[in-house]
């Protein structure tokens, strides 16, 4: 997120894309907002694979902790 920032505002970026941080967290704008860590775990060996598993089945952010 930092780097993105720096990027956008040193003017190297008009855009920033985050691919697999989207997949793996769910919730990845409400983390960024929070300052909550980002998940780094994920199963590429299910990405585009049919099925649920490895898009939707990745756990939110637990507040609790």
């Amino acid at each position: 997120m930092e780097r993105a920032e720096n990027e956008l505002e040193g003017g190297l970026a008009n855009l920033i894309a985050f691919g697999k941080p989207f997949i793996n967290n769910p919730d990845l704008v409400r983390r960024f907002a929070n300052g909550w860590l980002l998940s780094k775990v994920f199963d590429m060996n299910t990405f585009y694979s049919p099925g649920e598993k490895g898009y939707t089945d990745y756990p939110h952010h637990n507040i609790d902790v």
